[in-house]
């Protein structure tokens, strides 16, 4: 399995080969055996762990101590007929399998948060690929949504930190 940053070496090779080779028969050559390459990398490594390692949405969140109290709601939605599986882990451990049914009332992130920062990652798949996800947070004088789509692939972190 690669990662990406092999494939961005991949790339820079593939470009500074191009670079140098110019337009000889000789120079063609070595483009070619370069392009080849780089075409076995990118063919052995599945688009699926090339989309599933890129990218991770994140926010951070200031809470204030005296507020927490009150509600500090994370829902996830999507259109009805989208089916969505993965995890909700907080501050490293599981707290909750996901699935939009499981969230349709939402979950109170406020027993979790604690005078420091509290993380809350979100991972999990969705059918269809074509869908949108929207993660919200609804705490007091704070609400943030974050959407993801067109993946497949919900991967989302939220960092809440108390003052």
């Amino acid at each position: 399995m690669f990662n990406p940053s092999a494939l961005g070496v991949a790339l820079l090779v593939l470009l500074a080969t191009t670079a140098m080779v110019g337009s000889s028969s000789s120079g063609n050559r070595g483009f070619q055996v370069a392009h080849q390459s780089l075409g076995s990398l990118i063919s052995s490594t599945s688009a699926d762990h090339m989309m599933g390692s890129y990218q991770r949405q994140t926010n951070t969140i200031s809470l204030r101590r005296q507020r927490l109290s009150e509600p500090h709601q994370l829902t996830i939605s999507a259109a009805p007929g989208v089916t969505l599986r993965g995890t909700i882990t907080i501050n490293g451990n599981t707290q909750q399998s996901l699935t939009l049914d499981q969230m349709s009332g939402g979950l109170d992130l406020g027993p979790y948060l604690a005078q420091s920062i509290t993380d809350v990652v979100i991972v999990g798949t969705y059918q269809p690929a074509s869908a949108l996800v929207t993660v919200t947070f609804d705490g007091p004088d704070t609400k943030i949504q974050q959407q993801a789509g067109g993946t497949g692939r919900v991967n989302y972190q939220l960092n809440l930190v108390v003052d």
